[in-house]
């Protein structure tokens, strides 16, 4: 930027040699030279005219608040007493147009600074500008002097301003004129004031002091105390029954401390013609001051609103009572239209003889309706299907007469899918008429309840029936015919079998002489021959009765530590003929189960033989039992080849036989001693189970429950 012209930032002395303190002058002078006057129409201040530098000398040297405009524009350049009437604007209106500075008083600026620059001085006295100085709009009274400034030609190229704010004269004069005209009408209204508190139709007293002396009230006031002498006698005297009700000590409190005391339907006793009344009041008490804020009483003004107040008491208690009575009304309604909404049954209310569905449940919208559009529509239009199926008769028979109808399982083909395709359906079928006061019928309930899986369920336990029934009388034939076959077989299997096996023992005895060494071994094949094929066929016989639910079972308390322990003589052949280890474990004496005593040896017997023959030379076969609380566990473990897990659950299978291609064909049987144990421990209300980790044994546990 250029150097500054005439502007030298040392000088604090204005126009008339008089000294700028620092900090205003200087300031501006600085804020000046430095701004780039060369960003506005002025250009820089190296350019500027000399009429324009000496002008902004004056200007920066006068302590006079003071704006010059210059040029086209009428760009500003003010001093330090100008700052502070232009306010937060500063300082972003140093050398900015002065209509874009103050766009609030260019409808007062214009006209004049168009005089101005024609060559007329123009001058305002206390004139009133709305100025945006602070960012609000506020009223600025200024003594304001615009002046044309002449170039170094002569011609008008700007305005000088010069002010003075008078607003807080301005406002003090208007103040003192105000106060006049005030004091001059409140001594009207003094005088007017006592003519009103007089005829006032609301009761007014006003009381004065400490001790709540009664210096004036109105009519009204002296009717609401029964016409007493008042005037000029404390309250507490002149109406003493209003000390026990609390009121001397308000009027205290409202004395004391300034504030006033409101009261609503306020209730008071007051004795009138000898006679304490009861009457609710509308007041205040309000205290009064004297000019220098002196409390010097208190003014009480009100209304006796006793008959208000009572007639709003009465229609309180009956709007209560109403209240009390919708609220048990809604919430009947509330518990009705629950039991409604709820109900487990379609519900609808059709009204008139058209039978039009005004009142319909959900259920009811659900089935019979299908989800179709019920209310409003009769029951002709909602559904078209019944035509012909008798529903309609009856509705209207019900509707003529009054007399309710009631059907069970009533059949009725509707078009629920809305495909044109009625289907069967079963329904509990109901209409009751309803009657208004006159007891004519106005419309009818519908209750329907759907029964069409009970009436297709119960068809269908019908026919199940008549099968089982058929399968029963096959059974019993079938039952009958195995029962003959096994008397028969029993006989006719067994007999020859037994004499085979008692001719071999014959013969093994001698009865026909000596045997010879080889025929003593084939005569004992003969004999252990026949005994295993009569075990086959006792087993076969045996399943074939527990399958025909043919065995007896004979329950009684059994000991089990005894019966286990004279199963060792009977298994101790083939325990020995193995070369296995038989252990019996130790077993309460105290254990006893209900069981069939001979059935339960037979199932711990043939668990004890299936692990001595799954079990190699060497090996150990376990007997123990234990306590399982409301059961006894009988548990035969043997440290055999075991089974595998994938066929495990197959064990109690009948004729299955786990690994039969690891057992010696003089060991293997038919595969029905498991089926056989497990058949007959269910029997007797019991279990068996099976574990087994392949290559380690097997356990087999029995369970059966305490006597």
């Amino acid at each position: 930027m250029s150097a500054t012209p005439s502007l030298p930032s040392t000088d604090t002395r204005d126009a008339r040699g008089a000294t700028i303190p620092a900090g205003h002058a200087g300031e501006m002078r600085a804020l000046v030279r430095d701004f780039d006057w060369g960003t506005t129409l002025l250009g820089p201040t190296s350019e500027w005219p000399i009429s324009l530098r000496t002008i902004a000398d004056l200007v920066l040297g006068s302590e006079i608040p003071m704006i010059l405009l210059w040029g086209p524009e009428l760009t500003q350049l003010y001093n330090e007493g100008y700052r502070q009437v232009i306010g937060v604007k500063h300082p972003r209106a140093l050398g900015m147009a002065t209509r874009e500075c103050w766009p609030e008083v260019w409808h007062i600026n214009g006209p004049v600074y168009e005089r101005v620059l024609a060559g007329e001085s123009v001058y305002f006295e206390d004139a009133v500008y709305p100025l945006l100085r602070a960012g609000v709009a506020e009223d600025v009274y200024l003594t304001i002097s615009y002046s044309p400034v002449r170039d170094d030609v002569g011609a008008v190229a700007g305005v000088l301003v010069t002010l003075i704010e008078t607003t807080a004269r301005v406002r003090t004069q208007r103040m003192e004129a105000e106060r006049e005209t005030l004091l001059r009408e409140l001594e009207v209204e003094r005088a007017r004031l006592e003519e009103v508190f007089r005829g006032a139709p609301s009761f007014m007293a006003i009381i004065r002091g400490p001790d709540h002396v009664f210096q004036l009230a109105n009519d009204p006031y002296l009717q609401l105390v029964g016409k007493r002498d008042i005037i000029g006698r404390r309250v507490a005297d002149a109406v003493p029954e209003v000390v026990e009700q609390g009121f001397i000590p308000i009027l205290d409190h409202v004395l004391e401390t300034g504030e006033p005391f409101v009261g609503r339907e306020t209730p008071i006793m007051l004795e009138r013609e000898g006679v304490l009344e009861q009457r609710y009041l509308d007041f205040v008490y309000q205290p009064l001051t004297e000019a220098d804020g002196t409390r010097v009483g208190i003014v009480a003004h009100g209304s006796d609103v006793t008959e208000q107040a009572e007639a709003r008491h009465e229609v309180e208690r009956v709007n209560a009572e109403l209240e009390r009575s919708s609220a048990e009304l809604r919430a009947s309604e509330r518990r009705l239209r629950d039991v409604f909404n709820q109900a487990p049954m379609a519900v609808a209310v059709l009204t008139g003889s058209e039978h039009v569905y005004t009142i319909v449940s959900p259920r009811y919208v659900e089935t019979p309706g299908g989800g179709r559009q019920l209310l409003g529509r009769s029951v002709r239009e909602a559904f078209p299907e019944l035509e012909g199926q008798g529903f309609l008769e009856i509705m209207d028979r019900v509707y003529t007469s009054g007399k309710p109808y009631f059907h069970a399982e009533r059949r009725v083909m509707l078009d629920r899918d809305g495909d044109g395709m009625a289907e069967e359906y079963f329904y509990n079928v109901g209409y009751q008429p309803l009657r208004n006061a006159d007891g004519d019928v106005y419309a009818l309930a519908s209750v329907a309840y759907e029964v069409t899986e009970h009436v297709r369920a119960r068809r269908e336990l019908e026919a199940a029936r008549e099968v089982a029934e058929a399968a029963r009388l096959d059974a019993e034939l079938a039952n009958r015919a195995k029962s003959s076959f096994l008397a028969t077989m029993s006989h006719e299997l067994r007999t020859p079998l037994n004499a085979v096996a008692g001719y071999a023992d014959l013969l093994l005895l001698g009865v026909r002489g000596d045997l010879q060494p080889g025929q003593r071994e084939d005569v004992e094949r003969i004999r252990r021959s026949g005994q295993y094929l009569l075990g086959l066929i006792n087993d076969v016989l045996n399943f074939a009765k527990l399958d025909a639910g043919q065995v007896e079972y004979r329950m009684e308390r059994v000991q089990i530590a005894p019966l286990l322990r004279g199963l060792e003589e009977l298994i101790r052949p083939q325990v020995d003929a193995k070369g296995v280890r038989y252990a019996h474990g130790s077993c309460s004496d105290e254990y006893a189960v209900m069981a069939d005593a001979e059935k339960l040896r037979q199932i711990v017997l043939n668990l004890l033989a299936n692990a001595v023959k799954f079990t190699d030379a060497g090996g150990e076969v376990a007997l123990t039992c234990q306590d399982g609380g409301s059961e006894v566990k009988i548990s035969v473990r043997d440290t055999g080849r075991g089974i595998a897990a994938s066929q495990l659950s197959r064990v109690f299978d009948p004729f299955v036989q786990v690994d039969r291609h690891l057992t010696p064909t003089s060991q293997q049987g038919v595969g029905l001693g498991l089926a056989i144990s497990r058949d007959l421990a269910a029997g007797m209300g019991g279990r068996l189970e099976a574990s087994s980790d392949e290559g380690a044994g097997s356990e087999f546990v029995l369970v059966l429950p305490r006597a």
